[in-house]
């Protein structure tokens, strides 16, 4: 028998490359290790860089906290209403950025809570002054 007759039989091998099964390879037919590990880190950019939106999350978990200290100076709830308005915003906007995290949720319930409990402690003080001034006790000071 031919020794040509016999590579050209049913397989046509001497055009194609043996690969190993044991290789995977990508589209570009370049080795690819199997035990290498894959993180979806770019190396193009630094891990040191700030996180968008984390420092909007930060100012609104102050100013929840802030607003929340100055229920209890009276009249100064209403700055505590407008910290906690601003914190609620801040809080929107690192939401928007795409932070998502417990500090940005430590904010939102801390403005949250900050807000409603200025409005009532000003509504309070309000009353407070309204009601004394309705028993007269501040006619003295007119007279």
């Amino acid at each position: 028998m031919d020794n040509n007759n016999m590579n050209n039989g049913d397989f046509n091998n001497q055009n194609q490359q043996y690969v190993d099964p044991n290789q995977q390879y990508n589209q570009n037919q370049q080795y690819v290790d199997p035990n290498q590990q894959y993180s979806n880190q770019n190396p193009y950019v630094d891990p040191n860089a700030p996180i968008p939106g984390k420092g909007a999350a930060t100012a609104s978990l102050v100013l929840g906290i802030i607003s929340i200290v100055f229920w209890f100076f009276g009249y100064g709830a209403i700055i505590g209403l407008i910290l906690g308005i601003i914190g609620l915003i801040l809080n929107s906007n690192a939401k928007k950025a795409g932070f998502v995290g417990g500090i940005q949720t430590g904010g939102f319930v801390c403005s949250l809570i900050g807000v409603i409990g200025s409005a009532l402690v000003f509504v309070a003080c309000i009353a407070c002054v309204g009601a004394l001034g309705a028993a007269g006790v501040f006619d003295s000071l007119y007279y």
